[in-house]
């Protein structure tokens, strides 16, 4: 999952450096306020990599005696930081550069120039979002793609093919407002893509926003992994009932999880020491693409059963 979420990153980080120079100079020499916004999207798409790159090599970083549990909401942090500052001030500055273009239309906007730059644009946006999806076809094991970006522990990914998607609408949207532009002498339909294309960041920088702000306060494993182990835990023959498992990630590739066992009466203190490290080992097992887990298998009392309940 890290080496597909790193290729995604990287491609899109080549891509938006060289758009975000070919949009500046096309915003410059036409005065659109549609390329200026473009500029800013592109900008705004190239820190993102820069910073989701900073997150993913802290998150790496091991444990220590401040950190015990690792580094891994280095990921989160920074996967939050750029839903709510890059996206909203890329959209945010979209929308008043609108406004200043609807009250002082630029006369050369709609030039082709700027359609040349924004097919080419069309283009390594296109070749950037195949690889994420690429990426994204080995990591979700079979699942529907946006049940991927919704389950997913890992925000690097879906924040990609997120951005790619926007880039691509956003580029639509800037084209037929240059083209309604040219077709109709009005350059305040340049200033109306603007405004739409600062909506569409906005509403994509709510989305990741709110999805990274619920990975920060910790989310557990999905309901289909935790069933996996519930079943391990389950099968070892030294396991009467399971009372209670609680699981959080502490990162992409971060698992804590915390189970109380309820062992047959007759075993004895070694035997039940023999199937503690055994289900911490079919629990490790049962956590695919993880690096680091930390599992606590405790053995409950039979009255916790009906506490449980």
């Amino acid at each position: 999952m890290a080496s597909e979420s790193k290729t995604a990153v990287a491609a899109a980080l080549a891509g938006n450096t060289a758009l975000m120079l070919l949009k500046a100079v096309a915003a410059a020499t036409t005065g659109s306020a549609a390329m200026l916004a473009e500029t800013f999207h592109s900008l705004a798409d190239t820190g993102n990599q820069i910073l989701l790159f900073v997150g993913m090599r802290l998150s790496e970083r091991p444990p220590d005696r401040t950190h015990p549990f690792g580094y891994g909401m280095n990921t989160y942090f920074w996967a939050f930081v750029v839903s709510a500052m890059l996206f909203t001030l890329g959209g945010a500055f979209a929308i008043w550069e609108a406004v200043h273009k609807f009250m002082r239309p630029a006369e050369n906007a709609a030039s082709p120039a700027a359609f040349f730059v924004l097919a080419g644009a069309f283009v390594f946006e296109a070749l950037s979002l195949a690889v994420a999806l690429h990426s994204a076809h080995g990591a979700r094991r079979g699942r529907p793609l946006l049940r991927f970006v919704r389950e997913t522990r890992d925000p690097t990914l879906p924040t990609v093919l997120l951005e790619d998607s926007a880039a691509l609408a956003s580029i639509i949207v800037a084209v037929a407002g240059l083209g309604l532009t040219r077709m109709t002498g009005e350059p305040r339909w340049d200033a109306v893509a603007s405004a739409l294309i600062g909506l569409l960041l906005i509403a994509v920088a709510t989305f990741l926003a709110y999805e990274n702000y619920s990975l920060l306060l910790g989310e557990p494993a999905t309901a289909e992994l935790e069933q996996t182990m519930r079943e391990r835990l389950a099968a070892d023959p030294a396991v009467r009932d399971i009372v209670s498992l609680q699981t959080m990630h502490l990162g992409p590739t971060a698992v804590l999880v915390s189970a109380r066992v309820w062992f047959r009466p007759e075993l004895t203190a070694r035997e039940i020491e023999d199937a503690v490290r055994r289900l911490e080992d079919a629990v490790h097992t049962a956590l695919p693409g993880t690096r680091r887990s930390m599992i606590v298998i405790e053995p409950a009392r039979p009255d916790a059963v009906s506490h449980a309940a």
